[in-house]
């Protein structure tokens, strides 16, 4: 089973000693936020740390584990009522402790979690996540380049030192350097689709789209 609360950065409030930090003037008039906003840099782990407090007080049933990231949770387990009863008392929780828009989708053998398929203990790759190795293109501009390095995100987990890999493209991407395509550049990135594309010829592929 799953949990989505929505708006999750607009749900954690600022103490009143930080909102100076945080105001802004538009149009002569002076404005402060009250809750995090959503472009702020460290927002993310600001709400999954707050939300993360609030699961930490609820006792899962035996047998259930419960993962979270950010505003997502995922409540798995071998049995469907302990399942059920858990992500109740999540749900029931974080509205009584003021937390809105609250959604759960209900227990069942495979879901749909982070963009993957969990299914029977395992995960499968959707076949919009196979797909998007193909949109990948030389970028001409800062705003490409981030789009390819977002479709190649997920396969982070499954590239062997991705991070130095990527680490060239996202310094062509820091606010001061100006864009210069490099040699370097090109065989980074065409190494991180040829990667991506060597674990998705061997890896799980969910039954739908056999």
């Amino acid at each position: 089973a799953t949990i989505d609360v929505k708006d999750m950065f607009f749900t954690v409030p600022l103490q009143e000693k930080d909102r100076d930090c945080f105001s802004f003037a538009w149009e002569g008039q002076q404005h402060t936020f009250t809750c995090l906003p959503q472009d702020y840099k460290h927002s993310p782990t600001l709400a999954h740390h707050a939300l993360a407090l609030e699961l930490a007080q609820i006792l899962p049933e035996p047998g259930v584990r419960v993962y979270q990231y950010i505003g997502d949770v995922l409540i798995g387990g071998d049995q469907i009522i302990p399942v059920q009863v858990t992500q109740e008392k999540i749900i029931q929780h974080l509205r009584v402790s003021g937390t809105p828009d609250t959604r759960g989708k209900d227990a069942a053998n495979e879901v749909k979690f982070l963009g993957i398929w969990w299914k029977g203990g395992s995960v499968c790759i959707p076949q919009d996540t196979l797909s998007a190795l193909d949109q990948v293109k030389i970028p001409e501009n800062k705003k490409e380049l981030q789009h390819a390095l977002g479709l190649l995100v997920f396969w982070r987990k499954h590239i062997p030192d991705f991070a130095i890999i990527v680490r060239p493209l996202y310094n062509l991407l820091q606010k001061r350097t100006t864009w210069e395509w490099a040699p370097a550049h090109d065989e980074a990135l065409q190494f991180l689709v040829f990667e991506a594309s060597t674990h998705q010829a061997s890896g799980p592929v969910h039954s739908t789209f056999r």
